[in-house]
């Protein structure tokens, strides 16, 4: 879910997640992040800045680090590990192991037999807001695919964060008049409806 939440970053992204300055700028209300399959190249058109909504918030309070400057937001991905080729060894044992349990789910939970990635949760990013009705150049950009110069401050301009907060909201179709549903309550059929209802199935 968070990885669907925070449109669709891959796990290389969750572990490199910081709790940087547009964190702290915006009253710990949105992440910024470049995307690290396209952090190498030269221009910086990767950027991609993720509001937290309150679903996000909730995951958040169960599994992130607290909040401190500059710190990882889920520092146990890599349990400390700084030399790059070992984190690439962590990275697709974390992927499989994520992989496994999300399977799981899906084959206990919800009956399908359909094979659930994180890249299954980037791509439901973007056609889940499309078919909201979200504009497309929106799902680009938050995704890191958008070109141009001067990226934050441009997007920050175009989208501001109050914006983004109303286009994610419908990755979850969550707004401020929703009840709280209270998830450790639910049964096994109303579970199984409500994550249907969230992946729009």
């Amino acid at each position: 879910m968070a990885q669907y939440l925070c449109n669709g970053f891959n796990l290389a992204d969750a572990a490199r997640l910081e709790y940087g300055s547009t964190y702290w700028k915006e009253g710990g209300r949105a992440f910024e992040f470049m995307r690290k399959k396209t952090a190498a190249r030269s221009n910086d058109m990767s950027v991609v800045i993720v509001p937290i909504t309150p679903p996000l918030q909730k995951i958040l309070d169960e599994i992130a680090a607290p909040p401190v400057k500059g710190a990882y937001v889920f520092p146990f991905i890599f349990k400390n590990v700084t030399d790059e080729v070992k984190r690439r060894k962590i990275q697709r044992q974390e992927n499989t192991n994520i992989r496994e349990r999300v399977q799981r789910v899906v084959k206990e939970v919800l009956h399908w037999d359909k094979v659930i990635s994180g890249t299954w949760a980037r791509h439901s990013f973007a056609t889940n807001l499309k078919l909201a009705g979200v504009e497309e150049e929106y799902i680009a950009e938050s995704m890191g695919h958008s070109h141009g110069n001067d990226v934050t401050a441009g997007y920050m301009d175009k989208y501001p964060l109050e914006i983004r907060f109303k286009y994610n909201a419908k990755l979850l179709n969550f707004d401020k008049d929703n009840p709280e549903i209270e998830v450790d309550n639910l049964s096994k059929k109303e579970l199984r409806q409500l994550v249907k209802k969230l992946l729009g199935k």
